[in-house]
């Protein structure tokens, strides 16, 4: 007979050996949630509503699998068909074709279809890309053909303003191609190395284009290594690194018939170049520009006669960076120029609206409110402005529109959701035609992935994407809910229970896509209803720091505090879980993507003991292996201050590991580095510590191919609910 420290109750022991089995079953297993053909169907993609506003024009497959069909709709009425089937668009012959059976075979499966198309000026014409080669198409899909027939490097085509030209880049220099009579005329003659023309955008009246130029040069390199194969091989990619200083741009314009370019003198050749507009005259164009260590904004009028520039406005950052959300727009008279910001008089406020002569005088407030705007447009024959804006919640937006006379019109397409697409740090803008009469949008919530619907001349749902599996989904309840953060900020977030739910029992629970804006009322898949549901976990996503729709200081608040401020925000979020009387206070866990795995790691390892257990997907280890874009605006550069780097990198802090952490990587990741998750893996080991690891040999950053895809959320999902499901 065993001593009595030994005996355990048959309950316990029989709870214990279950861990580490399979999920519960269920109707719908999270794998096929995540696996093609997708449940909820392939949303319309790349909108574009033609000029006179009659069609729409869209990628979609009704099928659900990955490749996407060329589609046009009739609007307002939303009759549609398919007008480009991509499966009858043939590859073209390869005569030394030495791809493995294995690439073959994936590049099929991994064809994502036609998937962006642009109308002529006159609403009479498509074009598009796919397969390397670029197509026209007439909208009833007659005349169907390519302006290459051949393989090319074509990048960035445009229609001229009257449509007689389409301009692109091939190689390094722009190429015009006369639709008339199909001759090519070459408009740059560019031949330094590692330089080209990136960018370029006619002037209304077709005199003039403005090209950006750029030097990669100093652009990093590194290696990856790909074990798939059966001898292993190298991959050599480029790739930025803090402290390269590898930006190099310049800012020029060439008159219709090509020639030198005349550059604009007086701008720094090292800045981060947001965006850039004519005016509707075309007597002037304007750039946004960001200095190389973010802390000054400008917008800058440009002389297309003679290159000559006027900044017309300029704001340096109250404190953190400034950050990127600057749009702007001329109005139609080219009088003046309506631009966004979160800095008035000085200050850190509101993602707002601001008006200013064109030549820089008489700045005033054009929309300003206590809410952020997140988008800003306007047609291009119309005074209407058109707004992204969140002033119910920050976690939902609605459009706004400024008609002339100044009166507002709102529309709220999705009550529960996001009214246009919710991008990286802003929303998307509607569609509309340029008289501004038509409008429709892509609109989700977390109960429906994105559809087209009109806005005006009614608002009303035009495309069902979703396969008839998805009607069998049973859904969680959403809820928006606030808590203190440790600043005394206000953090939102969107807490996810299974309708009914026991409240006289004790639940797990999880902070889940840890993530600015992981709290946005937009579709997010179905990882948080499926543990909701299934497995009776109460989740929480959080709008952490640096979120929108709380203002510039908030937007910027973790400026020279990544992982440290929001590893705080995470620690009162499980504090607000472990107040609900239903939550098992002692099995609360976390998880997130890249920088959400980043967030992880940073929280498990400073702050030990708060939460049970985490799952670190594609985590930053060590921000001086990650690029100068994204590190310098948040940290500046690690030569000038490398004690930041180490307070805000994961490995310094391995030896505070004591909970339990599955660290999850794509052996491909060209993004967030592998060598990230192995320099952590062996600072852990060299402490004594004890963690879980998963790899994806074939896999990049966002571990999308066929089988990873269902396997790496079935992983994460699995792992939480058995670590954090145990007595």
């Amino acid at each position: 007979m065993l001593p009595k420290r030994f005996l355990v109750p048959v309950t316990l022991f029989l709870a214990a050996c279950t861990f580490g089995q399979a999920l519960p079953k269920t109707d719908i297993p999270i794998e096929r949630l995540y696996s093609y053909p997708v449940v909820n169907g392939r949303s319309p993609t790349a909108p574009q509503m033609a000029p006179d506003g009659s069609k729409i024009i869209f990628g979609w497959n009704q099928t659900g699998v990955r490749k996407l069909d060329l589609w046009m709709m009739e609007f307002p009425g939303g009759s549609k068909r398919k007008i480009v089937d991509a499966s009858k668009i043939e590859d073209l012959p390869r005569q030394d074709d030495t791809r493995t059976e294995q690439e073959k075979k994936e590049a099929v499966l991994y064809d994502g279809g036609i998937n962006g198309a642009q109308w002529s000026p006159d609403s009479k014409e498509l074009m598009f890309q796919y397969k390397g080669r670029t197509f026209l198409v007439k909208p009833d899909g007659s005349e169907l053909h390519p302006i290459v027939d051949g393989q090319s490097s074509i990048f960035g085509p445009q229609f001229s303003p009257d449509g007689k030209y389409i301009s692109y880049s091939n190689g390094q220099n722009l190429f015009r191609y006369d639709r008339n009579t199909a001759a090519v005329k070459q408009l740059t003659f560019i031949s330094k190395p590692n330089t080209s023309i990136d960018g370029h955008d006619w002037s209304p009246d077709g005199k003039s284009i403005l090209v950006s130029w750029s030097d990669s040069s100093k652009t990093g390199h590194h290696v990856l290594m790909d074990f798939s194969k059966d001898r292993a091989t190298v991959v050599n990619i480029s790739r930025g690194w803090n402290g390269d200083l590898d930006v190099d741009v310049q800012i020029g314009i060439i008159p219709v018939d090509g020639g030198i370019i005349r550059f604009v003198p007086g701008l720094p050749r090292y800045m981060w170049l947001l965006r850039f507009d004519w005016a509707p005259d075309s007597s002037a164009l304007a750039i946004a520009w960001i200095k190389d260590d973010f802390q000054a904004f400008t917008i800058t009028k440009i002389n297309p006669k003679d290159a000559s520039k006027a900044d017309i406005y300029t704001e340096k950052a109250p404190k953190n960076y400034i950050p990127d959300w600057r749009p702007f727009v001329w109005t139609r008279d080219s009088k003046h120029i309506l631009f966004g910001t979160d800095i008035i008089d000085g200050k850190f406020t509101w993602r707002s609206i601001m008006k200013v002569d064109a030549d820089g005088k008489n700045l005033a407030k054009f929309f300003a409110e206590h809410y952020d705007v997140a988008a800003l447009d306007r047609p291009k024959d119309s005074d209407r402005v058109f707004l992204g804006t969140l002033a119910h919640s920050p976690l939902k937006s609605e459009i706004t529109i400024v008609e002339p006379n100044g009166k507002r019109t709102e529309h709220i397409v999705k009550p529960d959701g996001m009214s246009t697409p919710k991008d990286f740090d802003a929303l998307g803008s509607p569609l509309f035609s340029d008289d501004g009469k038509r409008v429709a949008t892509l609109a989700s919530d977390r109960l429906i992935n994105p559809e087209l619907y009109s806005v005006e001349p009614q608002i009303h749902r035009l495309t069902k994407s979703q396969l008839p599996i998805f009607d069998e989904i049973k859904w969680a309840d959403f809820k928006e809910v606030t808590f203190p953060g440790p600043d005394g900020a206000t953090i939102h977030a969107l807490q996810i229970t299974k309708p009914g739910l026991d409240l006289t029992q004790k639940h797990p629970a999880f902070l889940s896509n840890m993530y600015a804006n992981s709290g946005k009322a937009a579709w997010g898949g179905y990882l948080e209803n499926y543990a909701a549901m299934n497995l009776d976990m109460v989740v929480l996503c959080v709008d952490f720091r640096a979120s929108w729709g709380y203002g510039g200081d908030f937007n910027s608040g973790y400026s020279r505090k990544m992982g440290l401020i929001d590893a705080d925000e995470a620690v009162a979020a499980k504090n607000y879980l472990a107040s609900l009387p239903y939550v098992r206070s002692d099995r609360v866990g976390l998880w997130g993507w890249s920088y959400g795995g980043y967030l992880t790691c940073m929280t498990l390892l400073t702050k030990p003991g708060v939460f049970y257990a985490g799952c670190a997907v594609a985590p930053v280890t060590d921000w001086k292996s990650y690029n100068e874009w994204y590190t310098r605006r948040r940290l500046g550069l690690a030569k000038d201050d490398s004690k930041i780097f180490e307070q805000t990198s994961p490995i310094t802090y391995a030896s505070g590991l004591q909970d339990n952490l599955m660290l999850i990587h794509g052996i491909m990741d060209d993004n967030v580095l592998f060598q990230d998750t192995a320099r952590l893996i062996q600072r852990l080991i060299d402490n004594g510590k004890y963690f879980d690891e998963m790899t994806y040999p074939r896999d990049d950053h966002g571990i999308g191919k066929e089988t990873s895809r269902p396997h790496v959320f079935g992983r994460i999902m699995k792992y939480l609910y058995d670590e954090l499901s145990k007595p």
